[in-house]
């Protein structure tokens, strides 16, 4: 895990949620924290919302990194300009479709201290994360709640 990490969980769709929302809830954190790198899973609005506005905030802070983690090599990436990288974790070509999502979603918590969420309900891959991320005790900001 690294302290200084941040991954993004939410539902594939998200209402009242917009880019400058969320940049004003991650300034904080880089400024105050050191969060300086972030990683996204590129599956649903809130995803990209956050990676959105990642990528704006380079231009505040640009020593912030931006990650979109794929679950397989056939992911439709969206927008890959606004990351710095794209990682396919070692290992993940023997998952099957839906396991591979559920491996990226670990794999996000896994690897960071922070996850800020929007998750509203209790059923869905976001849930299921965000279930994941309490019981592996990292810092969780829930703006859904």
């Amino acid at each position: 895990m690294k302290e200084t990490a941040l991954t993004f969980i939410g539902h594939g769709t998200c209402y009242g949620i917009d880019k400058e929302m969320i940049k004003t809830v991650l300034r904080p954190l880089i400024a105050d924290k050191g969060i300086d790198t972030f990683y996204s899973g590129g599956m649903g609005d809130f995803d990209w919302v956050c990676a959105r506005a990642v990528y704006e905030l380079k231009a505040e802070f640009p020593h912030i990194r931006n990650y979109l983690v794929i679950p397989y090599l056939s992911f439709t990436i969206r927008n890959k300009d606004i990351f710095d990288e794209i990682i396919y974790p070692e290992g993940f070509e023997k998952y099957y479709f839906k396991a591979a999502i559920t491996k990226r979603n670990h794999f996000l918590v896994d690897n960071v201290a922070y996850a800020l969420c929007y998750v509203k309900h209790d059923w869905g891959g976001a849930a299921q994360t965000f279930k994941y991320a309490q019981k592996k005790k990292i810092k969780i900001i829930n703006v859904g709640a």
